[in-house]
């Protein structure tokens, strides 16, 4: 079966192709919305939205974000523009003028700028070609600890009469056409920088899996270990591939990318080129794949051209403003956090109906939005209920590719932004929409400043426990469409692979499909459960539920339980027959279990315990302290100790004095734990020595 030729969409076209495709189609204006384009620069800009739209039910007037406009569109618009026009221009200034009118009059302002335009083009390499900035960053991180947590593996089931020399030609002429995945790293006398290997140098990895035909444990055993794998970064290929034959009609391919030299754009571009390649070289004809402009190298060489010494510093002044004293986000963990931070992590998928993703999709309209900022500011607000902290930052990534030379190019360009908002309980969830979305659009203006840049200018101690300025990552994957994959007749379907990495925390990734919102929750299993994770999940759909229904309620009203959890609380949890006398309190009970056993074991801890003898002779003398220091009947004191054996002669000792313990779990934030103190007015408080600070200052 033949595949429709690749990259054939106005979008892929030049600035000259784009105005004479407009030009045949001027007569078709009676589909507009509105008003027709009336100067050139008009028209421009209306066939450039029409090529990425892939419609022409619009007018000048009406704004892209409501006629099918996204980020990625948005992206792919700026980058066409500063080819056709010849001007600078940022994400932001399409929603800062969202119709073509608008837009149009702006370019025109632009034009008359004494700024020169920034396009990349090939330049002379120096002998030691520089790492991106972003390069520079993965580098350093694997020589410290190893990279595994940035491989980007697919796994495909290949079924059919697969021709394994026109597949590993397709490869190869792939790894030939992008040098960055023949680009290794070499480093000397502290300086690091890029090698390309020669071409042809690349070989297709074969397995015999003919012992898997019937043991599939054994086949995902193999597949695991051939994705975890270390890249040697100083001499291998950033791309590897293994087909395990099965047998003649069944196959799966296991490719694994680095993140260094790719992306999530980038699989997109991967896909394209293997589809295409393939299935011209079985069919015997040339690929429609047209010459790439630029490489990776020329990127990194203009990035640092770009970004002098100067210009970056001036542009980090505002993340420095935006992002100073930002504090980390404390939320509540299954275990405690390991005083190094690893990469063992897990993933789970969910997803978010249709129903419900039309309604999210209207509130971003109507509220002038687009869903990512509606989303982030969702996981916001589960994130301000969860940790009880206003100041919540997340971070997000953003393509990087504002120039279209990129756009068809394999490579790390990605770069990530940190989003900080102030989240209030007194304020309505509009309201922090409206915060979020001036936020990101600041962020986008910005964009430019590599994330690793911004750290080295904010951080200036290093937490080793937790990733630095945030520790919660949210992506609305907006990258170009994967096509089907039919290579020949050959059938190809994803396969499931066990994931076992996480880079933070808490990890959202949602891609829109046409059945709702596709999302996974990559988290760090050194901090949470399984069954932790379903229930956030839970609690997200939740909240974006009550959102959608009453935007602007208060964000302290909006519930994240579900209506079976809240019977739970409310009923469930106070319907249980006592199985104690009404008439005697705990303490009563305990003394009483003393005298009958006082040498069996009351409390155990891992390799502590007490007796019930032993115990209540501690919890006396707490008791007879506490009563010194004036605790009474139902004074309140907070306790502050990790779980132990002495957290439970410090409750007992409290309620054997006639006080009320207040929890104050160690691992709060430091403002909830400052807020109960104060609201419970205590003179008074019980700690352990590790846990004392906690309740200092």
């Amino acid at each position: 079966m033949k595949n429709k030729p690749v990259n054939k969409t106005l979008g892929a076209k030049t600035g000259k192709d784009i105005l004479n495709l407009f030009k045949s189609k001027e007569g078709k204006a009676n589909g507009l919305n509105g008003n027709a384009p009336t100067d050139e620069t008009e028209k421009g800009l209306f066939a450039i939205w029409a090529g990425l739209l892939g419609h022409e039910n619009f007018g000048t007037n009406d704004d892209f974000f409501q006629v099918g406009g996204n980020s990625l569109k948005g992206v792919q618009v700026v980058s066409r523009i500063s080819k056709l026009f010849l001007v600078n221009i940022q994400l932001t200034d399409i929603f800062l003028h969202p119709t073509v009118s608008a837009l149009a009059v702006f370019i025109k302002e632009q034009q008359k700028s004494v700024f020169p335009f920034s396009g990349i083009v090939p330049q002379p390499r120096p002998e030691l070609i520089p790492l991106s900035f972003s390069q520079e960053r993965l580098w350093f991180i694997d020589q410290l600890e190893g990279s595994v947590q940035y491989h980007l593996p697919a796994v495909l089931q290949l079924k059919g009469k697969l021709d394994q020399v026109a597949l590993e030609y397709t490869l190869q002429s792939i790894i030939n056409r992008h040098e960055v995945l023949r680009t290794v790293f070499r480093h000397k006398d502290g300086q690091t920088w890029q090698h390309i290997k020669d071409k042809d140098g690349w070989k297709l990895s074969l397995i015999d899996g003919a012992s898997y035909s019937k043991n599939q444990e054994e086949l995902q055993n193999a597949v695991n270990k051939l994705i975890k794998e270390p890249f040697d970064l100083s001499k291998d290929h950033m791309l590897r591939a293994s087909l395990i034959a099965i047998d003649e009609g069944n196959h799966v391919l296991v490719v694994t990318m680095h993140h260094i030299a790719s992306d999530g754009w980038s699989t997109s571009v991967l896909v394209n080129e293997v589809v295409e390649i393939y299935n011209a070289h079985v069919e015997g004809r040339p690929s429609n794949l047209g010459t790439l402009e630029i490489q990776y190298a020329d990127f990194a060489i203009w990035q640092r051209n770009h970004l002098s010494a100067g210009v970056l510093d001036q542009k980090i002044k505002y993340w420095k403003e935006k992002l100073q004293a930002v504090a980390p986000l404390e939320l509540m963990t299954d275990f405690s956090r390991p005083p190094v931070w690893t990469s063992r992590g897990a993933m789970a998928p969910f997803s978010i109906d249709k129903k419900l993703t039309e309604q999210l999709h209207l509130l971003s309209q109507q509220e002038g939005v687009t869903l990512f900022m509606t989303l982030l500011s969702s996981l916001k607000v589960l994130l301000h209920h969860y940790s009880g902290q206003r100041d919540i930052c997340v971070g997000s990534g953003i393509a990087g590719r504002q120039q279209q030379e990129v756009e068809n190019l394999i490579g790390f360009f990605v770069n990530t932004l940190a989003l900080r908002s102030d989240v209030k309980d007194e304020a309505s969830f509009k309201d922090l929409l409206q915060q979020v979305k001036a936020t990101t659009l600041g962020a986008y203006e910005h964009q430019e400043v590599p994330f690793e840049k911004i750290v080295d200018a904010i951080v200036t101690q290093r937490d080793l426990s937790r990733n630095p300025l945030f520790q919660v990552m949210f992506v609305l994957q907006n990258t170009p469409d994967v096509p089907e994959l039919h290579l020949g007749e050959v059938q190809l379907s994803r396969e499931e692979y066990e994931h076992t990495t996480a880079q933070f925390d808490l990890s959202f990734s949602i891609t829109e499909t046409a059945e709702g919102l596709q999302g996974e929750l990559e988290y760090c299993t050194d901090l949470y459960s399984a069954q932790t994770i379903q229930r956030i999940l839970g609690h997200f759909r939740q909240l974006l539920g009550a959102i959608v229904i009453e935007p602007q309620q208060l964000i302290g009203n909006l519930s994240i339980i579900s209506e079976e959890e809240r019977n739970q609380l409310l009923f469930d949890f106070n319907t249980t027959q006592s199985k104690y006398p009404d008439t005697k309190s705990i303490v009563q009970l305990f003394e009483e279990q003393t005298a009958k056993t006082p040498a069996n074991t009351a409390v155990i801890f891992e390799g502590d315990q007490l007796s019930y003898r032993e115990l209540n002779e501690r919890a006396n003398q707490l008791a007879h302290y506490l009563r010194n220091k004036g605790v009474g009947q139902e004074t309140l004191v907070p306790i502050c100790v990790e779980r132990s054996v002495g957290m439970m002669v410090g409750i007992l000792g409290i309620l054997k004095a006639g006080g009320v313990y207040v929890p104050l779990d160690p691992r709060y934030p430091a403002e909830r734990i400052r807020y109960m103190l104060e609201d419970t007015s205590a003179s008074v408080a019980i700690s352990s020595e590790e846990c004392s600070s906690k309740l200092q200052g």
